[in-house]
């Protein structure tokens, strides 16, 4: 090869333009442009197989399905109540997105989520026209809803309609149920009714009058205490379940310190006697009309997850104060402490984000999105429904996050049962949640 050949062999392996410069053959004009053309001719065929070896290696460092943008649909309670888990959510989903960003953008590709938050207001039918409205806008994931008579609600048309539901907070037994399109990345009642029932077991109670709110959520948490509690040699009064509408709690509050009474009139020891609270942030006004009572406030109260580190009850200085009264721990989805240097970091964004404690079920939000980030690596898009839906249940089942592993059971239900006990105490002359013991494999433990 000549000397000039080997100069655009050069040129073109260094990417460059094919340029020829500084030919100068004055004795041989014909030869000079003959010479010309072949050069040109070499140049183009070198450029071309080289483009040609270039653009696979381009392909595979970015995928056709990279940059991708996915809609991620949230059903929270933002304005109603339990709104302390719908703002957490909402900040946690956004903290996870805002990380996955960042990893796509390292990665020149990856995937990218568009959030689009519905306030449900813990409303079923606010939760019914929300998905309804998210299907039309072409989403079909969603995260959300907190409560188990939301999901109750959205349930049928995200079966008929392909839309993955992930719910946070959603915890009624009754709604673990093997192939339909709802997932829950909490335990479910049974779970969390072994955890209280061995709290009160541990301290030393005998009765329970059981006062909860007519949803499938609360009716799901009465149903599982009564038959632990039962099974564990314990007597259930019939107690009193109120509407979720209900405003006036007296007739509530006057049928519970009856019942009560009646306990203490046959023998029984009035520490041995305990109300157990299945909730959501109404607890505010049950303890209005309990705190009068003398009966209701000597008796030791027993809580749900619904109320537990809710800011509306912290925010009543009469409710927060008979709550520190009366004892009240409440048993929400635990984090383990082996995992604090995960999970801790984020529950501190969290919180400067909102002003409220992060708990576990708005952690298990964050964990979430990055396993259907998990998933879509695997289809790389949701147009077989099917096969995202399987991904998704390989991806959970193999994951593990800020809140430890996020495996499920045969009816989508997170499989971890540990649970913390939080308690509204005084402290510096301010009421604050405190977290007061654990159920972890079985054992309480109370601080």
């Amino acid at each position: 090869m000549s000397g000039q050949n080997r100069r655009l062999l050069a040129v073109a392996s260094s990417g460059k333009l094919c340029r020829l410069q500084n030919f100068n053959f004055p004795a041989f004009p014909q030869r000079a442009t003959i010479m010309l053309m072949k050069s040109r001719f070499l140049c183009l065929v070198i450029c071309t197989l080289l483009l040609a070896a270039i653009t696979p290696l381009r392909s595979e460092q970015l995928p056709a399905n990279s940059r991708r943008e996915f809609k991620i649909g949230l059903l929270v309670s933002l304005t109603g109540s339990w709104n302390s888990l719908g703002q957490n959510t909402v900040a946690a989903l956004q903290l996870a997105n805002d990380q996955l960003k960042l990893a796509a953008k390292a990665e020149h590709g990856g995937y990218r989520f568009k959030l689009f938050v519905r306030d449900t207001a813990l409303d079923p039918v606010k939760a019914l026209a929300a998905i309804q409205d998210l299907d039309k806008r072409g989403v079909k994931i969603v995260i959300g809803p907190q409560s188990s008579s939301e999901v109750a609600m959205i349930k049928p048309y995200a079966d008929a309609h392909n839309i993955l539901v992930i719910s946070q907070g959603s915890t009624a037994s009754s709604l673990a149920i093997a192939g339909d399109n709802i997932f829950r990345f909490c335990p479910n009642d049974k779970r969390e009714a072994d955890a209280i029932v061995a709290l009160m077991q541990h301290d030393g109670i005998h009765s329970i009058v059981p006062l909860w709110r007519n949803d499938a959520g609360n009716n799901g948490l009465h149903d599982s205490v009564k038959a632990a509690f039962e099974n564990g040699g314990g007597t259930v009064t019939s107690g009193f379940q109120y509407q979720p509408t209900t405003t006036d709690f007296s007739p509530a509050t006057t049928s519970i310190a009856s019942q009560i009474q009646a306990l203490l009139t046959a023998g029984a020891d009035p520490n041995s006697v305990g109300i157990y609270l299945a909730a959501f942030d109404e607890a505010v006004d049950v303890f209005h009309s309990a705190a009068a009572n003398s009966v209701l406030s000597s008796t030791r109260w027993y809580g749900s997850d619904g109320v537990a580190l809710s800011a509306a009850l912290t925010g009543d200085a009469s409710a927060a104060a008979f709550a520190a009264s009366a004892y009240y721990p409440n048993p929400t989805f635990g984090l383990d402490p082996a995992l604090q240097n995960l999970w801790q970091p984020v529950a501190d964004a969290i919180e400067a984000r909102t002003g409220i404690p992060a708990d576990a079920f708005a952690l298990s939000a964050y964990d979430a999105l990055f396993v259907v980030e998990q998933a879509l690596r695997v289809t790389g898009s949701l147009k077989d429904f099917a096969s995202f839906k399987s991904a998704f249940v390989d991806a959970a089942n193999s994951y593990s996050g800020v809140t430890g592993s996020t495996a499920l059971d045969a009816a989508g239900d997170r499989l971890s049962s540990d649970f913390d006990f939080w308690a509204v105490r005084q402290v510096n002359g301010t009421f604050s949640w405190i977290r007061i013991g654990t159920y972890t494999n079985g054992m309480i433990t109370v601080f």
